[in-house]
């Protein structure tokens, strides 16, 4: 079965098919279609109830906070993990400062040097949306691509999604002409393909 970030991508590239530049609405339809919508609403009911809180070392913040930071939070950074039942790879977490002041929602993985990948510093959401999430960062990155004229006269392969360069660290997305290719670095994209 096709994961949600082939699929995204292949509505991309039929969008291109019928029309030499991807237009607004190509965009939207991307976006809203009823498989994406399906696979949100997956993804909100396997959030935990309560979520856990990473809270880093004392001095080691600053080098996460902000869309300027590290967007990959090492495990030497890390001082202790709150919560009941502990997140397991793949989970949305809270990260904190040594005053378990919250600045960022990221993903838990147990098992790598980077034990977080912090995906948004607006705590204004309670917790991580997902949903909003991926519809919001992809769709920069097909917008930012068109603005740049790709796919042109000249190249119809390019990098649709660039991992951190996106902000979904972890996700990459190859389009050569009408075949694309997803490939995943982070616990977080193979918990949530389809």
């Amino acid at each position: 079965m096709l994961n949600l970030f082939t699929e995204i991508v292949f509505e991309f590239i039929d969008s291109l098919q019928t029309a030499a530049t991807v237009t607004a609405a190509a965009v939207t339809a991307a976006a809203t279609s009823s498989r994406l919508q399906r696979y949100y609403y997956c993804c909100a009911s396997n959030q935990p109830k309560e979520v856990a809180k990473v809270i880093l070392k004392k001095g080691k913040t600053q080098l996460f906070r902000g869309n300027g930071g590290s967007p990959m939070v090492y495990s030497g950074a890390v001082d202790r993990i709150i919560g009941r039942p502990p997140p397991q790879t793949g989970d949305v977490v809270l990260v904190a400062d040594g005053t378990q002041t919250p600045f960022a929602w990221g993903f838990y993985n147990s098992s790598s040097m980077f034990c977080v990948r912090l995906m948004q510093h607006d705590l204004t959401s309670d917790p991580l949306n997902v949903e909003n999430l991926l519809e919001t960062r992809i769709n920069a990155a097909i917008q930012l691509r068109n603005n740049l004229g790709l796919p042109s006269s000249t190249t119809n392969a390019f990098r649709l999604v660039n991992s951190e360069g996106d902000r979904l660290s972890g996700l990459i997305v190859d389009v050569f002409g009408d075949l694309a290719v997803v490939a995943s670095s982070a616990a977080w994209v193979e918990k949530y393909k389809e």
